[in-house]
């Protein structure tokens, strides 16, 4: 709910659960995250959870998982917009594992909600 007192915080609830999003204005902060970013923290945790969701049916162990979204903004007319999203693992999976779980991230929820819109590019890099 955006009340008629506020200019920009909007109240947020599902399931039982409350949130607020908030658009910075005049160089403050904001009171809470986008929803520009609530959308990209979706992507990053559903990414996360899905992965999770393979490794830990497949292994007994694979360590940290953590997913980092960029939002590309065209530079010029005609090129893409674009999310791209780097997967960073704590452990080193085999090359084909890498492959399936490539696979995997490529078809979690969120990804295929948002691809009607964007580009998802999908990017592992070793661990850190």
């Amino acid at each position: 709910m955006l009340p008629a007192t506020e200019r920009r915080r909007t109240d947020l609830t599902t399931r039982g659960f409350a949130f607020l999003a908030d658009e910075p204005h005049n160089r403050s902060v904001g009171e809470g995250p986008t929803p520009t970013e609530y959308l990209l923290m979706a992507l990053a945790s559903c990414t996360a959870q899905t992965l999770r969701q393979y490794v830990d049916y497949k292994y007994d162990t694979a360590g940290d998982i953590t997913v980092e979204i960029d939002y590309h903004e065209p530079a010029y007319d005609g090129a893409e917009r674009y999310l791209q999203r780097t997967i960073t693992l704590s452990e080193e999976p085999d090359p084909d594992d890498l492959k399936v779980m490539h696979d995997i991230a490529e078809k979690s929820p969120v990804t295929l909600l948002i691809q009607f819109a964007w580009s998802v590019r999908t990017e592992f890099v070793g661990p850190r």
